[in-house]
Parts: structure tokens; C-alpha cells; sequence
């Protein structure tokens, strides 16, 4: 399987590589590739969401809380949505594909963004197995499912992008329209989609 793009595209190996070595609790520093720095980008935001989902399931949080943490997760995922249209439209200017290939189910930023997701859990997970005396070994044991997942979906990612730099499949870049209210890109009414 080839994983060095012929393109200006980075190599999925690079973008996860990056994702594992990110602190997503900082902001992403600018990279030296475009779509390593939108990724990294997402990364955040997913971290943060992350963080904002935890803080509505506290047992403590009040209705206040609760809702803060709400309309902070409704901002953070239209900003995940834009990350993911501009990491596909990204792509899509450095890689050539044949608009005669049957198009895949999801696009690349899609499958990034489950990356992501994917390097957050893991990371959770590891420092739970790490710091919870008596429940360490329980989390321990889902690392390697988890592990297994990353390397299974980093495959399919390169599969997908073999691909379509060999014509036999196409992406679409995803386009959200999420509508939520506010300024923006995917600014709308207040109906979710």
C-alpha cells in the first residue's frame, strides 16, 4: 500500500503521528503543512468539546452549568464542522481525483475528525488506566482494542486515499450546513439538522 501521496497531501502516518503528539489542551501552533495545521486545528476544538461534555455530566453541575456547557458544545461542534469542510476542501486542491470514480460514503476530514476522537480516547483512557488505583487494570485492558481501532482506521484512510489517487474512487468534500444560529460560515436559524 502506497501512504506517500503524489500530491502536496501529507501522509496519513504524519497526520496521526501529529495527533499523538499534539497537547490538545493548548492551541495548535501553526504547522508546516495546511492540512497537519487544519487537523491539529480540529484536534483542539474535539478536545475542548471534549472537556465541555464532561463538565454537562458532572453530577454536581447545575441547570445553569449544564446549559453553559450546552451552547459551549453547540459552538464547538459548528467550528468542528467547519474544520472538517475546510480540511476535505484542502485536500481537494492538491489531489486529483476522477470525477468518473464511484465517491466514497464519507470524506477524508470526516475520518479525521474520528482520528481525532479516536488519539482523545485513547489518551483518556491511558491516563485513567495510570490514575485510578482500582479501576486501572479495566481501563487498561481496552488499550489494546483501542489501539487496534486507530491502526484499523488509519488503514482504511490510506486505503481510501490509494484510491483515489488511483481512480478508483472519489471524496466529496463534506459540506454541513449545519444550522445554527450565530455568525458564521454554517450560520442559520436555530433548527438542528
Amino acid at each position: 500500500m502506497t501512504t506517500v501521496p503524489s500530491t502536496g497531501a501529507p501522509t496519513v502516518a504524519d497526520v496521526v503521528a501529529a495527533l499523538r503528539h499534539a497537547p490538545a489542551a493548548i492551541p495548535a501552533r501553526p504547522a508546516p503543512d495546511r492540512v497537519i495545521e487544519l487537523v491539529l486545528g480540529l484536534h483542539e476544538n474535539n478536545a475542548r468539546q471534549w472537556d465541555r461534555e464532561d463538565a454537562a455530566r458532572r453530577e454536581d453541575a447545575d441547570d445553569h452549568a449544564v446549559a453553559q456547557a450546552k451552547r459551549d458544545i453547540d459552538a464547538l461542534n459548528r467550528k468542528r464542522h467547519d474544520f472538517v469542510e475546510a480540511i476535505d476542501g484542502a485536500l481537494a486542491a492538491v489531489i486529483d481525483q476522477s470525477q468518473a470514480a464511484p465517491p466514497t460514503t464519507e470524506s477524508p476530514g470526516m475520518v479525521f475528525d474520528r482520528l481525532s476522537v479516536l488519539v482523545l480516547r485513547i489518551a483518556s483512557t491511558e491516563d485513567a488506566a495510570r490514575g485510578n488505583a482500582g479501576d486501572g487494570d479495566r481501563y487498561a485492558a481496552r488499550l489494546p482494542v483501542l489501539h487496534a481501532q486507530l491502526a484499523s482506521l488509519q488503514s482504511a484512510l490510506e486505503a481510501l486515499f490509494d484510491d483515489v489517487r488511483a481512480g478508483h474512487k472519489r471524496f466529496v468534500p463534506y459540506r454541513g450546513f449545519k444550522l445554527y444560529g450565530g455568525p458564521g460560515p454554517n450560520a442559520g436559524d436555530t433548527r438542528r439538522d
